[in-house]
């Protein structure tokens, strides 16, 4: 099966923004979160998503909502701003941070579009991580909403084929080095 990749930036990201995002559309990227928002390097975004057809994701700040609801092609929760789903409006996509079965269950009955699962493998700082048979035991109505995320590489992407979820996403996976 085909895996959707979805790439989230980091600080490393912004050197190079044209090139980053011409590597990550070449690597299969079809959607990004741009994580660390900054209005002028969201028009930059914004631009060059367009160029390659990737659509854009950010978090919802309420100073800048008028500006990302009518721009951003999404928006993106983390688990502490959950309740922000009732601000976006339904034409929007929305993608979301699970760490468990709860926050997976939770966000799709809110119908939320894109669920971050995370992490698969060990990453520094972050949760204990869940393993890639959580991902081949997770009930079938959730997965067409799931990508993988946390410490998935061009070594282990392939352990994922079989899972039947939507799609990875990444950091590192994605930048050009």
């Amino acid at each position: 099966m085909k895996l959707d990749k979805f790439l989230i930036t980091s600080h490393k990201f912004y050197s190079d923004i044209d090139s980053n995002i011409s590597y990550a559309y070449d690597c299969g990227v079809s959607k990004i979160y741009l994580r660390e928002f900054e209005l002028s390097r969201f028009y930059i975004f914004l631009e060059i998503c367009q160029k390659f057809n990737i659509l854009l994701f950010v978090n919802y700040i309420d100073k800048h909502k008028e500006c990302i609801l009518k721009y951003a092609h999404g928006i993106h929760l983390k688990s502490k701003d959950f309740t922000l789903i009732n601000l976006i409006p339904s034409e929007k996509l929305v993608s979301y941070s699970a760490h468990n079965l709860n926050d997976v269950d939770k966000a799709y009955n809110k119908d939320i579009d894109f669920i971050f699962l995370s992490p698969v493998f060990f990453v520094a700082g972050k949760n204990k991580p869940l393993g890639i048979e959580y991902f081949y035991n997770l009930p079938d109505k959730y997965k067409n909403k799931i990508y993988a995320l946390g410490g998935i590489d061009s070594n282990n992407i392939s352990m994922f084929y079989d899972t039947n979820i939507r799609g990875v996403a990444g950091i590192r996976m994605f930048l050009k080095v």
